[in-house]
């Protein structure tokens, strides 16, 4: 299977879900390549794309459900029937397909259900950034996802569809200590290694650019239960490792 036959597939169950009338986007790595031209150009960054994430509303999973079968997916009847709630999962004999409903729950959850705004294709890049900063062991591949955002995508203090909106990630991770913790000690890894995919001049963009979400982040006001979280610190781990889903 060619990259572009999952990037047509992932518009296309897109495209038949807002024909349908269904909240559905984009997240992971095909979304970051469709938003980022730096994921096809360059390079280091350019990687493959064997599955494709997206994420839906919980209200509308069977309806979902019934638009992935019409699509020619098969639903994994056995992992529906048990985490239905939250996630569900397609395939058809090439890919395969993650559903995630109202949040996406890896090391941290992330809640979602009101990002997923009008006219895009995907989940704004605030929150694509962040569904890969969350992971607590980044492999190469997470990391190049994050480098093509941080390289490609300008830090703002809004929503923007071309733009990081570093207000939004400062805004969640001020209620959340475990999630700043982990997004604040990727962006340093991130930093410290983006020389080893990127010229002088793109690691100087990126590192910058970390540098701004990390001083957004660490200026925003504190709610009680983060700075209660804060007292325990690192003793307790602050993040759960997810089992893989068997492809």
């Amino acid at each position: 299977m060619s990259k572009t036959d999952v990037l047509e597939a992932a518009q296309q169950i897109v495209r038949a879900a807002n024909e349908a009338g269904l909240k559905l986007r984009l997240l992971g790595g095909v979304a970051i390549r469709l938003r980022s031209p730096s994921a096809a150009t360059h390079p280091r960054l350019k990687r493959t794309y064997p599955d494709i994430d997206v994420v839906g509303l919980k209200a509308e999973s069977r309806r979902l459900t019934q638009l992935f079968v019409e699509q020619g997916y098969q639903p994994d009847r056995r992992f529906n029937a048990l985490h239905g709630y939250k996630r569900m999962i397609f395939h058809d004999s090439e890919r395969h397909v993650d559903v995630f409903l109202d949040a996406f729950e890896m090391c941290h959850r992330i809640p979602l259900r009101d990002r997923l705004l009008p006219g895009y294709l995907a989940l704004p890049l605030a929150d694509l950034l962040m569904t890969k900063l969350q992971i607590v062991e980044l492999n190469a591949k997470d990391l190049q996802d994050i480098l093509v955002l941080l390289l490609d995508h300008e830090i703002d203090t809004t929503e923007h569809p071309d733009r990081i909106d570093a207000s939004y990630l400062s805004r969640l991770t001020a209620a959340d200590w475990g999630l700043f913790t982990t997004l604040s000690d990727n962006l340093a890894r991130v930093a410290e290694t983006a020389s080893e995919f990127l010229s002088v001049e793109e690691t100087e963009r990126v590192t910058t650019r970390t540098h701004a979400i990390v001083e957004a982040m660490q200026q925003a006001a504190k709610t009680l239960k983060w700075r209660a979280r804060a007292s325990i610190g690192r003793r307790i781990e602050w993040y759960e490792l997810p089992d893989e889903v068997a492809r």
